[in-house]
């Protein structure tokens, strides 16, 4: 069975189906290369233990990339004294978490091997852009810290955060110099709000960032309440906004 992005999670279930039933199983890659150094048989000898072999060849193979992963699993089959086999073919791509993400490295004359006696040239490709993206454990162990952080941060718990009138925490935060400022803004906002007359305000002037966090902050999350406010212009230079109340 071949299994891409698009269909690994409706067949995952059936993969751990076979390897709980699995009385052993066996795995294999396909990379885009295999040493960048010296071959595979200058790297080794005949004295070499199984771990010093392995421990040669990983050194100079950790930089290319794993892009097909096979999974065969066996179970004995007593009443017909037989194994029956589950075959697995993924199609697997790595998903860069940010930009610094180090490249990985192709070897052309792997691939021109694996393209005539592997894979067939007008599918290799394709399934290689569909393969099931993935992180190593030093990725993933990254990423949850940064979730992590910046959840706390959206929770209140960063030392900045501002918490909006209805309890609705903040996603950005205030410069000390401007929280007076925005605190007047916004007093006049909600008064602007709760009136049945005044349905303009002219704010003092200042920059489209301090509006942004004016509507970012005081109002994330206030539901209706927000869509009272009709639109946001630019009135005149310098920087001078109107706040015009919906009808």
């Amino acid at each position: 069975m071949e299994i891409i992005r698009s269909n690994f999670k409706s067949n995952l279930h059936k993969v751990y189906q076979a390897i709980e039933e699995a009385d052993f199983f066996a795995i294999d890659g396909e990379f885009s290369g295999i040493s960048d150094g010296p071959s595979v048989t200058a790297l080794t000898n005949g004295f070499d233990t199984p771990e010093e072999r392995y421990q040669k060849l990983k050194k100079h193979s950790m930089d290319f990339l794993l892009f097909q992963f096979g999974l065969c699993t066996f179970k004995y089959d007593h009443t017909d004294s037989k194994y029956v086999t589950k075959s697995f073919n993924f199609y697997v791509f790595p998903k860069p978490f940010s930009r610094s993400s180090p490249d990985v490295k192709f070897v052309c004359q792997y691939i021109k091997k694996l393209l005539c006696e592997t894979f067939t040239s007008d599918s290799f490709l394709l399934d290689l852009c569909l393969g099931i993206p993935y992180l190593n454990q030093e990725e993933e162990r990254q990423l949850r810290e940064q979730y992590d952080e910046k959840r706390s941060q959206a929770n209140g718990a960063g030392a900045l955060a501002y918490v909006s009138p209805n309890t609705s925490k903040c996603p950005v935060t205030i410069p000390e110099d401007q929280k007076l400022f925005i605190d007047q803004v916004v007093a006049k906002i909600e008064d602007l709000l709760q009136s049945e007359e005044n349905k303009n305000l002219d704010l003092e002037p200042c920059t489209g960032l301090v509006v942004l966090y004016i509507f970012t902050c005081y109002f994330f999350g206030r539901g209706d309440n927000f869509w009272h406010l009709k639109h946001l212009v630019l009135k005149s230079h310098p920087y001078k906004y109107s706040i015009t109340g919906a009808p």
